[in-house]
């Protein structure tokens, strides 16, 4: 059954169709009708239905206005616009918007029902397709070359001088547009579990399906490079001018989270490095997308994360460890010292049975007490506030393998809560800033989520997360609360009219004020006034 949605500001249009038609039987449900696109756009963020029949003249938000704002974030979301034949010129400007389909007024009982079992079978096809792994096999087997492949996975991974790049992206026939260079990386979680939806499924089939989701959305329609990597995971690489390269990044990604979720049912965790000038940088933007994956076990699974929201400042090229020193590194980024003492205890381990000599081991340490620094670093902080001004004055002194393991288990605890301590403190620095900057500009109605985040250099995702966690509200939420808290205090202590109230408190529409207000205070504006008034007299 899917969820369908009518928006439409004639009251005996929506009773009509909501009467009259037999949802069940065309396959749908009706999970909400409302008179004007704001009240929409906010329900589509909460019910998540397929399609949207939306008319084009409301208050508030017209139709086109809903219809840019939801293709822009629901990409899998179908849209219908409902018009009368006077408004067939605003029609054709939505189809530009990719409106799915429009249907004209007044509607017709039999053709709608029609319509809405097209809708269905063409919503069933595109599940079907989908969910077809047997086609997907056959592309597994069909639709990549293996040299290409491996060519994508050594360049991510191995510094390739340019000229080798070009010739190769011309033999490949690939291509990237410049000048800016970034890198995402995309891991499906709970691959290896049965999918309650498509029951014959395997971990390498829903890695397959991943991939092919990821393809189509930024390799077809972005012109993105889209391949699998050698440890089953889905690289993505995008190019573009420096300033929109990231913000693209950001909305693919969640373009491709949502189709995951919705065809495959499982989460996707999202790594997504720097952007870069130049071609043979993209193996540094990698490697900063497979440290943004490794944050995952510390902010959690099926997220988006940008190695710019958490690691602070000039990031280093990464350094080509041992891979115990690579795992060690990985666990005090996410802050497991419990698998930092496991690592060091397999590794020191493996020492003593190798007979390594004492100069080894010594130099064993000096590459970790790099490593130490080179984390405090890529983070953004000052190594020196924890490690001194000579760190490496510290490993001399230690007499054996026994002294040098329990030093280092003391390093590793202490560079976690170092980087614990300093991340919680820059996180809430740039909340309060936020939170601040909110105060200080409730007033405008143009003041915007996006607008806030520039402020305090953060991304939408991660923003929105760490507000609502620290909070308890969205940002919405919260300048609502903040401006109805002030038009209270302006009602209170005032006489001015509601429409000055309105616009000093960032509502351009007095209509709209008090709609919002009512809303949350279960009052208008002006029952809340004479309930004040009233309970101030003596």
């Amino acid at each position: 059954m899917y969820k369908i949605m009518i928006v439409d500001d004639e009251d005996e249009v929506r009773e009509g169709v909501k009467r009259l038609t037999n949802w069940e039987r065309c396959g749908f449900e009706l999970v909400g009708d409302f008179s004007n696109g704001r009240d929409a756009l906010e329900a589509v963020e909460r019910l998540h239905p397929d399609v949207v029949i939306t008319d084009i003249n409301m208050p508030y938000m017209d139709g086109l206005e809903l219809t840019e704002l939801i293709s822009g974030m629901y990409r899998e979301l179908k849209i219908v616009i409902l018009t009368g034949y006077e408004d067939f010129e605003y029609a054709k400007q939505a189809i530009k918007l990719k409106v799915n389909e429009y249907l004209l007024k007044p509607i017709n009982l039999q053709e709608f029902t029609d319509f809405l079992c097209k809708m269905k079978r063409e919503l069933d096809e595109e599940q079907a397709r989908m969910e077809d792994m047997s086609a997907l096999r056959q592309r597994l087997h069909e639709s990549f070359p293996l040299l290409r492949e491996r060519f994508l996975d050594k360049l991510v991974n191995v510094p390739i001088t340019l000229h080798d790049i070009e010739e190769r992206f011309r033999y490949f026939q690939l291509k990237l547009e410049g000048p800016a260079y970034l890198t995402m990386l995309f891991d499906l979680e709970g691959a290896g579990e049965q999918p309650g939806t498509i029951a014959s499924g395997t971990k390498e089939l829903l890695r397959f399906a991943m991939f092919n989701i990821a393809q189509e959305i930024i390799q077809e329609e972005h012109d993105g490079i889209v391949f699998q990597t050698r440890d089953d995971k889905v690289a993505a690489l995008l190019g573009g001018s420096v300033e929109d390269t990231a913000i693209k990044a950001q909305k693919l990604a969640a373009h491709v989270g949502q189709a995951v979720q919705k065809y495959l049912k499982r989460d996707v965790s999202i790594g997504i490095g720097r952007v870069y000038p130049a071609l043979t940088e993209v193996c540094t933007s990698y490697q900063e997308a497979c440290s943004a994956l490794d944050y995952r076990f510390l902010l959690g699974s099926g997220r988006v994360i940008s190695i710019q929201d958490v690691e602070f400042g000039k990031r280093f090229s990464p350094s080509n460890y041992y891979e115990f020193e690579k795992k060690l590194m990985a666990a005090l980024k996410t802050a497991k010292a419990a698998q930092a003492a496991a690592i060091l205890d397999e590794w020191f381990a493996e020492l003593k049975q190798s007979g390594a000599t004492a100069s080894s081991c010594y130099g064993y340490l000096h590459r970790v007490m790099a490593a130490f620094i080179n984390v405090i670093a890529q983070a953004g902080f000052d190594d020196s506030e924890l490690l001194g001004e000579d760190p490496f004055s510290r490993i001399p002194p230690l007499k054996n393998v026994d002294q040098m393991k329990g030093w280092l288990e003391e390093m590793c605890r202490s560079v976690i809560a170092f980087l614990s301590d300093r991340r919680t403190n820059v996180n809430n620095t740039q909340l309060q800033d936020a939170i601040t900057y909110i105060h200080e500009h409730y007033n405008d109605p143009e003041l915007s989520l996006n607008q806030v985040c520039q402020h305090v250099f953060l991304s939408l995702s991660y923003f929105s997360s760490l507000f609502k966690q620290q909070t308890g509200d969205t940002f919405v939420e919260y300048l609502t609360r903040v401006r109805l808290d002030k038009a209270k205090q302006l009602l209170a202590s005032t006489q001015l009219k509601t429409y000055d109230i309105a616009e000093r408190v960032g509502y351009s529409d007095p209509q709209y004020f008090s709609v919002i207000f009512k809303r949350n205070t279960g009052r208008t504006p002006k029952e809340y006034k004479a309930m004040m008034k009233e309970n101030s007299s003596p």
